[in-house]
């Protein structure tokens, strides 16, 4: 989701698939830089763990546990397609919600268009702060492996329990775009997503340059980190971009985040707040 577009110094227009990018490596544990990066700038937080569950744990995969389809990026060009925009933060709630919620079962017969657009219904009107549901509770989803070929194998019917987008869009949680978050809270969020994506729950994450010019606003699925050249560089699952991890940085010196280029937006210093951690946020 953002709301100023234009082409990229590399002529693509913002939305279009890149194609994939050189895949990353598995996130190691923890070491020593990690906590030496994180823990001044957060002296008060306790010192930071992995759990020793977390190899025990599915861990969250892009092109397996994310849509198969991208949200698009509206753009001011005359004739491009606009049926399927601003749905980024539904795809990355969504993608949490399955993550947590649903069971993919193969080797059950498929159903139709009808009745897994009822599915994703119920899996997306699940409280998404709850902890991850055990197995035997979860919502079956029959015929598929996993998120990714349920939702390249029945689009349309996903789309439909989608909804309209722009419910999402004005959320009362957005009002933060507008706030200009301290050093302090976004150490203390880079702390917050280490423990969470730590214990395998995904964070969905508002990022927004607003109102500098060519600006950014977008909600992306923060799902591992690792220590990088002197950072913690965060992965996440990006709706626009559904081939490719999304990298962001936090620089514990500045105590701030930043991102790299992307086809929607430039490189640059971002503000991150969470969404859905809670009723209220």
């Amino acid at each position: 989701m953002a709301w100023l577009h234009c082409p990229d110094a590399r002529g693509r227009e913002r939305g279009e698939r890149s194609g994939p990018r050189r895949p990353r490596r598995r996130a190691r544990p923890v070491s020593a830089l990690l906590l030496a990066l994180l823990l001044p700038a957060c002296a008060s937080a306790p010192p930071i763990e992995r759990p020793a569950a977390r190899a025990a744990q599915a861990e969250f995969a892009v092109g397996r546990d994310t849509f198969a389809f991208p949200n698009l990026v509206r753009a001011n060009t005359p004739g491009r397609p606009h049926d399927f925009a601003n749905y980024c933060i539904i795809m990355a709630r969504g993608a949490s919600q399955f993550f947590r919620f649903a069971r993919f079962a193969p080797d059950e017969s498929p159903r139709p268009d009808a009745d897994y657009t009822r599915l994703t219904g119920e899996v997306l009107a699940i409280t998404p702060w709850e902890a991850p549901w055990p197995a035997e509770r979860r919502v079956v989803i029959p015929g598929y492996a996993d998120l990714h070929a349920f939702s390249r194998g029945r689009e349309s019917a996903i789309k439909a329990a989608f909804g309209n987008q722009w419910p999402g869009v004005f959320a009362f949680r957005n009002w933060r775009v507008v706030w200009s978050q301290s050093g302090a809270h976004q150490a203390g969020l880079a702390h917050e997503l280490v423990e969470e994506v730590g214990s395998g729950r995904p964070v969905p994450l508002f990022i927004t340059s607003f109102p500098v010019p060519d600006y950014v606003n977008h909600v992306v699925l923060v799902y591992d980190y690792r220590p990088s050249a002197g950072v913690v560089e965060f992965l996440a699952y990006d709706p626009n971009d559904p081939d490719n991890p999304l990298s962001l940085h936090f620089d514990p010196v500045s105590r701030a985040f930043w991102i790299e280029a992307v086809p929607y937006g430039p490189a640059g210093r971002i503000r991150a707040f969470r969404l859905f951690g809670s009723p209220l946020l």
